[in-house]
């Protein structure tokens, strides 16, 4: 053991959060999914919004 070592239970690992997910109803499983597939469409749509953003800046200041 070291200077600030700490002994997870199960619970708070990732071989227990596998767990859990696995033994969620498939409703709430589903749910889950698609709010994770939702928030990689906002990032991708923010992504892109920053690009454009970056775009207009750049013809506004004559650099393209």
């Amino acid at each position: 053991m070291g200077l600030f070592s700490v002994r997870l239970h199960s619970e708070y690992s990732v071989r227990g959060a596998a767990r859990r997910v696995t033994h969620l109803p498939g409703r709430l499983r589903s749910a889950a999914t698609a709010a994770t597939n939702d928030a990689r469409i906002v990032a991708v749509l923010l992504v892109v919004a920053a690009i454009a953003l970056a775009w207009e800046m750049a013809a506004s200041l004559r650099v393209i």
